[in-house]
């Protein structure tokens, strides 16, 4: 979820970045309107036809503000998962910090990793755990 989060809205904060830098050469939000009138959407759910005939500084005033919203829902969605894989999860802060587990929290997060770490040792070949790489 985080990595589509990053690439879908940041993608798009990045696309309102550069129509804020370039207003009269990428008109985003007129070409969007027309392609939302064409669907019908705007029109099912009340809000009627879009304008796609849009000023530079409405533009403008558009990206700003689909460009604020989208980074402060990027910045909560990254700080939800920084909360989440440290503080937020037991064991998830100490397993980084001492890179040890106990084997409940290994079998419901890392599975398939346990179970290569069981055969290896039931195997007894001196191969040891299974690294990142295997």
């Amino acid at each position: 979820m985080i990595f589509w989060s990053v690439i879908l809205f940041g993608g798009s904060i990045s696309l309102t970045g550069i129509s804020l830098l370039f207003p009269f050469d990428l008109p985003l939000f007129a070409k969007s309107f027309h392609l939302l009138n064409a669907t019908g959407l705007p029109q099912a759910i009340g809000l009627g036809e879009l304008p796609i005939q849009l000023a530079p500084q409405e533009e403008m005033q558009l990206a700003q503000a689909w460009h604020a919203i989208l980074a402060f829902v990027l910045m909560a969605i990254v700080f939800a998962h920084i909360y989440i894989g440290s503080v937020g999860m037991e064991g998830a802060y100490d397993a980084m910090g001492t890179g040890e587990v106990d084997e409940a929290w290994a079998e419901q997060h890392h599975s398939i990793w346990l179970e290569e770490y069981k055969a290896a040792e039931r195997e007894g070949d001196g191969r040891g755990a299974p690294t990142a790489a295997e």
